[in-house]
């Protein structure tokens, strides 16, 4: 991990890897819910109960059908903004170098300036000697502040587009209530660690347009199971 010892601070944070792989776990669960075959109804029985458990399982079949969407369409997120992430850490790296260049370049001519002036005490004519170096103090200083600049100008962009990408993974579960699936709370604490749109997928895999309903036992268990949940 880099420390940005030169920049002061590290204008992209965030994990790649662990971005790409929040992606591929979504795609692979979403692959596992669509393989959940959907209920069947029950040969010779009738009557309301009958019609009440294929009405629960519909919902059922609903919800899990929505999640899926969902979770297809997080994938696609967060894949785009792994590579996103990637490229603006590669910059910041750079500008990191750059600034720890300039840094050493400010440190020198300031070190030249600070000669010079202890020369023209002894010898006047060096004056000119003092004016050059005070010159390329500011010169170094003017580099150091752009790469500084550029690497804020970064920083912005790369929150903005982060904000962005979270918006557009919470719009994906803001379908409305969340149908009861099993607990998500581990992997929504992993995904915190992703980057500042991480935490955003947990609304996502927690939340479908379906109304409340309890999914087959079939359904539930195969749905823990590809979350990773149990």
């Amino acid at each position: 991990m880099a420390e940005f010892r030169g920049l002061g601070f590290d204008p992209a944070p965030g994990h790649p890897d662990s971005v790409a792989e929040a992606a591929r776990r979504c795609a692979a669960v979403a692959t596992g819910l669509a393989e959940i075959p959907t209920p069947a109804t029950i040969p010779e029985w009738a009557g309301r109960s009958a019609q009440a458990l294929a009405d629960r399982a519909g919902r059922a079949a609903a919800g899990l059908s929505a999640t899926r969407e969902a979770l297809r369409a997080a994938s696609e997120v967060l894949e785009s903004w792994a590579g996103t992430l990637l490229a603006n850490r590669r910059r910041a790296e750079d500008l990191d170098r750059r600034a720890a260049n300039a840094r050493r370049a400010v440190a020198s001519a300031r070190d030249d300036v600070e000669q010079a002036e202890t020369e023209v005490q002894f010898s006047p004519v060096t004056q000119p000697n003092l004016a050059a170096a005070r010159s390329r103090l500011a010169d170094r200083q003017n580099e150091l502040d752009r790469v500084l600049t550029e690497a804020r100008d970064l920083e912005r962009a790369h929150h903005a587009e982060a904000t962005r990408v979270a918006e557009r993974l919470t719009a994906l579960g803001d379908g409305g209530p969340s149908p009861e699936t099993p607990d998500l709370a581990g992997i929504a604490t992993h995904l915190e660690t992703f980057s500042a749109v991480g935490r955003e997928l947990g609304a996502i895999v927690a939340k479908t347009p379906a109304v409340p309903v309890t999914p087959p036992t079939g359904a539930v268990g195969a749905f823990a199971a590809a979350l990773g949940g149990r």
